[in-house]
């Protein structure tokens, strides 16, 4: 007589509780899968929620576009939330249109539940007329893009993240400004102006017309939190999201940030508040990426 594990008899409902505990357990999770085929089901869509490949040297079974080849022959592309794509300094080509051909941009278009996208290297201008037939399965479902060092003028930049509808959050850290070797061209506006009612993450930022074209295209920006570290036009993104910031992140050792630290303990900051709460963060560390919370000053602003 063969006696079987209670476990293996538990009702879906269950099984689902017990997998969502299990999220950040990696090990486990995939121990979970092993019990019963209700199991697996239950935990796959955890366990390859993220895809992440890289287009300069490294690990061949993660250079573009072997994930998603992978991925495609398991038919797990639809379970994809979190799309990373990284690039090395050393990369001349970038991520672009050539990174693409037929094969790999038909199984692409099996991702269509990204919700986070995150892009190093973009060469906007190669991509351009053509952008939306390369990345127009993602723009219903994005609501946070990640852009490092993408390349393009400022009217491509914002015409690129005014393509996704539903975007919220928004991080661009470097970016490598080609005005003086292309065309801005005509401006075009965008059909449907994301929210842009999340966060806001920049850096190293140079020149403010990028966010004077960002603010007047995209009919104002409503960020409710903002990290910013050595970003030109800080003062210009206070005063236009006047109306909603409530928490803002801000470094000693930021360049920029010297004037408006002396502004906020001089002068009190001109946010309108009426009566909801905000808060600044001031963190001590040099570098963005080591920053911790439990070493930050907190000042609340009434």
């Amino acid at each position: 007589m063969t006696h079987t594990s209670p476990a293996t008899n538990l009702p879906l409902e269950i099984i689902e509780v017990i997998v969502v505990h299990l999220i950040h357990d990696i090990y486990s999770l995939r121990a979970c899968c092993l019990t019963r085929y209700s199991w697996y089901i239950a935990a796959v869509p955890h366990l390859h929620n993220s895809l992440i490949t890289h287009t300069g040297p490294g690990d061949r079974k993660f250079r573009w576009p072997n994930p998603l080849h992978r991925m495609h022959t398991l038919g797990l592309l639809p379970f994809v939330k979190i799309l990373w794509i990284r690039g090395g300094d050393c990369d001349e080509l970038g991520f672009s249109p050539k990174r693409f051909n037929c094969r790999v941009l038909r199984q692409s278009f099996e991702s269509t539940n990204v919700q986070r996208l995150m892009i190093e290297h973009l060469d906007i201008p190669n991509f351009m007329p053509r952008m939306q037939g390369f990345f127009g399965h993602f723009l219903p479902t994005v609501r946070e893009l990640a852009l490092k060092k993408p390349k393009g003028t400022c009217r491509q930049i914002t015409h690129f993240i005014g393509l996704f509808r539903h975007l919220d959050d928004l991080e661009l850290h470097g970016w490598v400004d080609l005005r003086g070797e292309l065309a801005d061209g005509p401006i075009v506006i965008p059909l449907f102006p994301p929210p842009l009612r999340g966060r806001l993450a920049m850096s190293h930022l140079r020149g403010v017309d990028l966010l004077e074209d960002m603010i007047v295209l995209f009919r104002g920006i409503r960020f409710r939190r903002m990290d910013l570290f050595d970003v030109d036009g800080t003062g210009l993104l206070l005063d236009a999201c006047a109306e909603t910031l409530e928490e803002l992140c801000l470094y000693l050792t930021d360049p920029h940030g010297e004037r408006l630290l002396w502004k906020i303990y001089g002068f009190r900051p001109t946010i309108p508040q009426r009566g909801r709460p905000f808060r600044t963060l001031i963190y001590h560390k040099t570098s963005r990426s080591e920053h911790s919370r439990s070493r930050c000053r907190l000042l609340m602003l009434r």
